[in-house]
């Protein structure tokens, strides 16, 4: 579960050298910050962009639509159901249903639709499906890795910030090891401010709807 790379915060910080166990940060504590906020990204999404695999385990009351808790669906890989209802015999989550036989999909809306002629003996009830799924995003979308490199870079920048101060101060370069990030005085009044205001607007099309689409989300 991770959404950006080092080489890609190297890029974002415009560094000439590669991260590495004698740089600071190291290469080390870069992996450590992109974990730490691809689930931080996670947490404030509520969901996982990762494709995931889930089981939804589904009470059923025959409407026209089964609503799946993750969005968007990769691929459905079973749809089990029930002919008995739960607590009676023969109660068991073994009948396989077929996609476009049984149901069909829509991947986007995270919505499973029973085409109703095909069920045999499906009844209404608690836990009467059982669908195991992949959700979420094959390949990171643009705006969450771009959040996730940012949010890394910044680190970066108050670590050095940190470590640096006297020379912040005076205007001269940044040195991470052998990386020259940035001169500190215009990091302080231009780049950084740029990237905490870019880091907020990514994390608001997020948590509103805008920059990935996730229905219902």
């Amino acid at each position: 579960m991770t959404y950006t790379t080092a080489d890609l915060v190297k890029a974002e910080l415009r560094a000439t050298t590669d991260f590495s166990s004698t740089t600071l940060p190291t290469l080390s504590q870069v992996t450590t910050w992109i974990g730490e906020d691809s689930a931080q990204i996670d947490l404030k999404a509520g969901d996982s962009f990762e494709q995931t695999t889930y089981t939804d385990v589904i009470d059923y009351d025959f409407a026209d639509e089964i609503t799946l808790k993750h969005a968007p669906i990769i691929t459905v890989n079973s749809l089990l159901y029930s002919t008995a209802v739960l607590g009676t015999t023969g109660y068991g989550l073994t009948n396989t249903a077929v996609e476009d036989t049984d149901f069909t999909v829509y991947t986007d809306r995270g919505i499973i639709a029973p085409i109703f002629t095909k069920w045999s003996g499906l009844k209404e009830g608690r836990k009467m499906l059982s669908v195991n799924y992949d959700a979420g995003y094959a390949t990171t979308p643009l705006t969450i890795q771009k959040l996730a490199t940012k949010m890394v870079a910044k680190r970066v920048l108050d670590t050095l910030v940190e470590n640096d101060i006297n020379n912040k101060s005076n205007g001269k370069s940044i040195s991470v090891g052998s990386i020259s990030i940035v001169k500190a005085a215009d990091f302080g009044v231009k780049q950084y401010q740029q990237l905490t205001n870019e880091i907020t607007d990514l994390t608001n099309q997020i948590t509103n709807g805008t920059g990935v689409y996730r229905w219902g989300h």
